[in-house]
């Protein structure tokens, strides 16, 4: 399996607080059976990381591959962050001052929970003219997804990618974004499964629970599609069907 949305870097925003940290992380992932992570720091947060630090990410990204190696962890991690989008993000794009998904053309953003459906089609749109695809992290969490789901048929539908956080099927962001996540596995509205871990203690990297929690609520090839199959696709700048393709 990959991962493609990890807070596993240490100490650079609220997911790994230390080293050993994420090594603990980046162990528990490899015996879940994940052989690749996107690390996806917070960025373009007010108050976080934003431009001029891009360097420093990669730079630590870096460091924590050379510490896996030295502790024989087997686990490649691939540069990545989680876009806070605001209305200057399309411009952070055209400057490149963004890392993408493992160099790709796709781009792992978020929005605040209680943000319109309107400024999120209008910056998804934006976003894509500017060059990327965009990926929305856990739009299952949004209220104005969970208050209309056929707003994710339609962003489906225009070519962006869908990756709902494997907590949410287990209740972790409350009922609401639980029914979201499930109608998503029901429609086919999604593209990819994502850990969206900050610790090894809580929201962890472990991803064989979801395997095999969407392997018996659906398919043991659906969950290898949003698991395995799809991540890679991303990572290789493939394009990513939805699971409703499959259907």
């Amino acid at each position: 399996m990959i991962d493609l949305h990890c807070h596993i870097l240490p100490g650079v925003d609220d997911g790994s607080a230390s080293l050993s940290e994420s090594c603990m992380m980046a162990q528990m992932a490899v015996e879940s059976g994940i052989t690749a992570i996107a690390v996806t720091p917070h960025y373009n947060i007010p108050g976080g990381l934003g431009e001029g630090s891009l360097a420093f990410l990669e730079e630590q990204r870096l460091e924590l591959a050379r510490e896996l190696e030295r502790q024989n962890i087997p686990l490649t991690l691939y540069a990545g962050m989680e876009v806070f989008v605001t209305s200057r993000t399309p411009r952070l794009v055209r400057k490149n001052q963004i890392h993408t998904l493992g160099g790709s053309r796709y781009l792992l953003v978020e929005f605040g929970f209680n943000e319109s459906s309107r400024f999120i089609q209008r910056m998804l749109e934006d976003i894509t003219q500017a060059g990327c695809v965009p990926v929305v992290a856990h739009p299952e969490r949004y209220y104005c997804v969970q208050d209309d789901w056929d707003c994710l048929r339609r962003w489906t539908e225009q070519g962006w990618l869908l990756q709902v956080n494997k907590g949410s099927f287990f209740g972790m962001f409350g009922q609401a974004a639980s029914r979201t996540a499930h109608w998503c596995l029901d429609e086919g509205c999604v593209h990819l499964i994502g850990s969206d871990a900050h610790s090894p203690y809580r929201r962890t990297t472990r991803l064989s629970d979801v395997w095999g929690y969407v392997a018996e609520y659906d398919c043991p090839e659906t969950a290898d599609l949003l698991l395995r199959d799809n991540p890679a696709r991303v990572l290789a700048d493939e394009t990513v069907p939805p699971l409703l393709a499959q259907f």
